[in-house]
């Protein structure tokens, strides 16, 4: 029998009305919801790889990267979801046996999973396949293409629910037992339930085998936080965060930026700094980092701490310092900046990441201070 051929199309037309902003572009950590979302889309198999866009397309697609999507415009998105699956559906290749369904503010789910569901689509025998959680049905879904042309007659905010009720002996049913239906970012609440989600989970690498006895690990709520544990043994993963370090580096009264080689944030404009490695004092860390990146010696007694930055479901804390730096000419010392300038603190350059700006306000009162 030959594999049936089955694409997917990521919805993320929304005009976000509830929350009031794009709900594509929510930073989790520094990334935008939606490159999470695309991101694990990239991590499957299958192609081609639509990307329905619609409210706020433009600034979308200047934050987002869609390497690899054919991206749709839904000019009727605000008449709801129906419009972006039928401008989804209308985009595909004529001999596309089935699609998967991914929403765009869905970055939880398992690309391993979105794979197994397509493995058990049957073109002759089924108009669809879903997942269903310990919590009930939920996404992604594949869809048949023999139910294609019903689902491009649906006006309104609906999906095909209402087709796959009518269609229901014919559908094929995953079990997932172990795991809750992938959250929906509806409000503020939902995305900093979301926030608390990727940051216990261990996303966006979530454990999938258990490492003690190889059994599928479930997700168990405990200490009011969604963890990964193993429904046979029991054993549930802690994640610790990861303890970074910046420096403002300030010569002659204007402040040293690097322009980043790489993502995130590449063409953009940072501080000096890094990961801070197991067991290394933090502030080893900085004057570590301030050499390797821009070619200053400073000593650790001549840093002075600014702040420590952490926030809810951000993976990452931050902790900032600020030196004086006399008689040195910042350079670029490694292959992860393309260019290293002073800038005035009053005319900088676009920052890379959103803690730049509140770095640098501190750092400033603290100097004057």
């Amino acid at each position: 029998m030959t594999a049936s051929r089955i694409a997917v199309i990521v919805l993320a037309a929304g005009g976000s009305t509830r929350l009031g902003r794009p709900k594509q572009l929510l930073p989790v950590g520094q990334t935008p919801l939606l490159q999470l979302t695309l991101n694990m889309v990239r991590q499957t198999s299958l192609e081609p790889r639509i990307l329905v866009l619609g409210g706020y397309a433009d600034d979308v697609l200047k934050s987002v990267n869609t390497r690899g999507f054919e991206v749709v415009h839904n000019a009727e998105y605000a008449t709801g979801q129906a419009s972006s699956l039928r401008a989804g559906l209308d985009a595909l290749p004529a001999d596309i046996d089935g699609v998967a369904i991914v929403l765009g503010d869905q970055p939880l789910v398992p690309p391993w999973l979105i794979d197994a569901l397509a493995g058990e689509f049957n073109h002759s025998r089924h108009v669809a396949v879903r997942p269903t959680y310990s919590d009930g049905p939920g996404n992604p879904v594949i869809l048949g293409s023999s139910i294609f042309p019903e689902v491009t007659t649906l006006t309104g905010d609906v999906g095909a629910r209402d087709i796959l009720r009518a269609n229901q002996n014919r559908i094929r049913t995953v079990f997932v037992p172990n795991r809750t239906a992938p959250r929906d970012v509806d409000t503020m609440a939902d995305f900093n339930a979301l926030l608390l989600d990727w940051a216990s989970l261990g996303a966006p690498d979530v454990p999938r085998y258990c490492q003690r006895c190889a059994t599928e690990v479930g997700f168990a709520e405990i200490h009011q936080r969604l963890r990964p544990r193993c429904p046979s043994c029991g054993f549930t993963y802690y994640y610790d965060p990861k303890i970074a370090t910046a420096v403002v580096v300030e010569i002659d009264g204007q402040v040293v930026l690097q322009q980043r080689a790489i993502n995130p944030g590449i063409g953009k404009w940072t501080f000096p700094g890094g990961f801070v490695e197991r067991g290394e004092p933090v502030l080893d860390a900085a004057v570590r980092e301030i050499e390797e990146e821009i070619g200053i010696v400073v000593a650790p007694k001549d840093l002075s701490l600014v702040n420590v930055y952490s926030e809810p479901g951000e993976t990452v804390v931050l902790v900032a310092w600020h030196v004086r730096v006399t008689g040195q000419v910042p350079i670029v010392a490694d292959g992860e900046s393309t260019a290293v300038r002073r800038f005035p603190p009053d005319a900088l350059p676009e920052l890379a990441f959103p803690r730049n700006g509140q770095v640098l306000s501190d750092a400033q009162r603290l100097t004057r201070g």
